[in-house]
């Protein structure tokens, strides 16, 4: 890599054939998640089973969701190469198993394989990206991989939908193997390997015992009421199952040293709102987009590829929705009304489309998914935004891990619980027609088994009845989804508006970063005093700080790398590194100026800034006290003593504005 003439890093022939690969890994992995929508029911009709359709889909994302927890650790402990190598391995053994399979069970369990390598496809190029380039140019960079995920969401239904009236469904899952061995010569001859000298401690049992709940709950979702009755004792012994699952959850959780949820964070009011929102959104969101487009090839009698474009209206308008609202609240600062007006979008759009009748035009339905996917998009990135703005640092990664991992398991419970809701109005209706003499003998035959029919083979009266059953079951799934959009609007109106996470517009610092030190959500007032600051009243800020790397031998952006460390807690390089712009032979270079000038400890003692450096620290913050006007707000601090509030975060701003990092680039 290069540094451009504005001081940006520019990638080589190698680093742009990296970052193509980790597009395509991205656009692949997304894509088989939304690509057999619009392929269920050719499958359904070839193998001969309608009734345990939904695990298609189910078992590929739960596969995803629960295998995601864990390939991030393994890339600490392995290289971020070897692993991502091995999922995409791990996946394109699942698209050939999957091509070949002969019944639907077959097809079930090889999509979880699929679906074990898409986790680390989901996962580890973000990981490997944050090695390709400083966290200064990563925000420009992330746009491409943000963009695949959002094209293959988008082309998703649409592309599985023409291959399979143009060939067959199995050709979904062939055309995965081409783009997997392109990546694979890419990465292989182009991505340097790494091993990670320290051994992370990874929640191996945490990640199977959440894994095996989730699984379990989607099970009682999809049994309950269709395969076994509710209180069966089959359905019984499931659900003593996952409680004990639970228990050990919650034990295992609590005894880790890094548990996959520490308590603190779940004690956070925002995250205990933001996780269930973004669980009932994607239940929503899910169930939609795999569901509609049964409706319109049985119902509406289109073709596999026209029901696929029938679900673009509404991805471009969620897609345009999504970009907007990001927009908006970059300029505002606020976020807090969004994710309301899209509840309320998304109760419209399902609710016109429930009322329509199954004669209306497509003009119709597609402006009722145009205001369906515009309360989606709306809704989808206020989650992260709000958790990631409300926690501290130190947990940034494991707040971001926990709502995508929630995020993830609304995905598969919106598969399995309106894929439950279907077959149930489903197989109610046929049985009533059954009962009523609509259907001949083999077609009962074919119904008792949970087969497909084929409705231009059926009379008349059994088209009418097999049609309107349809119709019924998809209005149920609808009905479903505006209840569970009843429960995010819900949440939508009590989610606390926190005040968005600083920017830091220093040369070495991305100007969109969310990784800043978290500054306190109470402090409003301190931001508004600091705000009224001329720029000249934060200068004695800078020059107190240059005194001190002057009388200490060390430079300006050491001081600043000191009141980081200071307020963040931590050495950590993965910490300081995502905030700055900084090589890790730089970075160590940095730390080790401060061990020796004896501002930070060093060697087996805390990690953590020393007396002097403590004194430093807060020397900075007492001139900052004084420029700023009036006196502060005390706020309470640990024993329930008022104290000043903490102005380090904000030293850390201030003395990130200008060129801090510039030497840091030309001299190194």
């Amino acid at each position: 890599m290069a540094p451009s003439p504005a001081g940006r890093v520019r990638l080589g022939t190698q680093g742009r054939l990296v970052l193509g690969a980790l597009v395509l890994i991205t656009f692949v992995g997304s894509m088989d998640s939304t690509v057999l929508a619009t392929a269920l029911p050719t499958i359904a009709r070839e193998l001969g089973d309608l009734q345990h359709l939904s695990w298609v889909v189910t078992s590929y994302l739960l596969a995803v969701t629960s295998s995601a927890l864990i390939w991030g650790k393994l890339g600490d402990l392995w290289g971020h190469k070897a692993v991502l190598q091995t999922a995409l391995v791990l996946f394109l053994v699942g698209s050939v198993l999957c091509s070949q399979a002969q019944d639907l069970p077959e097809l079930i369990c090889f999509r979880a394989v699929q679906g074990l390598g898409g986790g680390g496809m989901w996962v580890v190029p973000q990981a490997v990206l944050t090695g390709l380039v400083g966290a200064r140019d990563r925000g420009r960079y992330q746009v491409y991989i943000a963009g695949a995920a959002a094209t293959a969401s988008v082309l998703g239904p649409f592309l599985g939908g023409l291959l399979v009236e143009r060939g067959s469904w199995r050709w979904v899952f062939y055309l995965n193997l081409p783009v997997g061995l392109l990546v694979m010569g890419v990465l292989a001859f182009c991505l340097r390997g790494e091993r990670p000298g320290q051994r992370p401690r990874v929640d191996y049992w945490g990640s199977v015992l959440i894994a095996a709940c989730a699984s379990g709950i989607a099970l009682l979702v999809t049994w309950g009421g269709v395969v076994f009755a509710w209180f069966s004792p089959p359905m019984l012994l499931l659900l003593a199952v996952v409680l004990v699952l639970l228990v050990l959850i919650r034990q295992v959780e609590r005894s880790h040293p890094e548990p996959l949820l520490p308590a603190r964070v779940v004690r956070e009011r925002v995250f205990r709102i933001v996780v269930p929102l973004s669980f009932f959104f994607w239940v929503v969101q899910s169930g939609t987009i795999n569901y509609l487009p049964l409706f319109f090839q049985v119902v509406k009698g289109t073709s596999p590829t026209v029901s696929g474009m029938m679900l673009l209206p509404m991805s471009l308008s969620g897609l345009l929705a999504y970009v907007l609202s990001g927009h908006a609240i970059a300029r505002s600062g606020r976020y807090r009304h969004f994710p309301v007006i899209g509840a309320v979008l998304m109760l419209v759009g399902l609710g016109v489309a429930v009322a329509l009748p199954a004669d209306a035009s497509f003009l119709a339905y597609g402006a009722a998914l145009v205001v369906l996917g515009l309360g989606f998009g709306l809704v989808s990135q206020i989650a992260l935004i709000a958790a990631q703005s409300a926690c501290a640092y130190r947990d940034m990664g494991v707040v971001t891990s926990g709502v995508i991992f929630f995020r993830n398991l609304g995905s598969v419970f919106g598969a399995a619980l309106f894929g439950a809701v279907l077959n149930k109005r489903l197989v109610d209706h046929l049985a009533a027609g059954m009962h009523a003499g609509r259907f001949t003998a083999e077609e009962s035959r074919r119904i008792h088994k949970g087969q497909p029919l084929s409705v231009e083979s059926l009379s008349p009266t059994a088209r009418q009845t097999y049609v309107g059953g349809y119709e019924a079951a998809v209005d149920e799934v609808l009905l479903a989804g505006l209840a569970v959009s009843l429960l995010v609007l819900a949440l939508a109106c009590v989610l606390p508006a926190v005040p968005l996470r600083g920017t830091m517009t220093a040369t070495g610092v991305r100007k969109d970063s969310t990784v800043i030190p978290s500054l306190p959500a109470g402090d409003d007032h301190v931001r508004r005093a600091l705000e009224d600051l001329s720029r000249a009243g934060l200068l004695p800020v800078r020059r107190r700080a240059e005194e001190h790397a002057r009388r200490h031998g060390v430079s300006l952006a050491e001081i600043w790398l000191l009141c980081l460390v200071s307020y963040g807690g931590t050495t950590d390089p993965a910490y300081v590194g995502e905030v700055m712009d900084v090589p890790p032979r730089v970075l160590r270079a940095r730390l080790r100026s401060l061990w020796a000038t004896e501002l930070l400890y060093a060697g087996d003692r805390p990690s953590g800034p020393t007396p002097r450096g403590v004194d430093l620290v807060a020397d900075l913050s007492a001139v900052l006290r004084e420029q700023l006007s009036g006196p502060l707000p005390h706020e309470s601090v640990p024993g329930g003593r008022p104290g000043p509030p903490d102005l380090r975060g904000y030293v850390v701003e201030i003395l990130a504005e200008g060129s801090v990092f510039r030497p840091w680039r030309e001299t190194d």
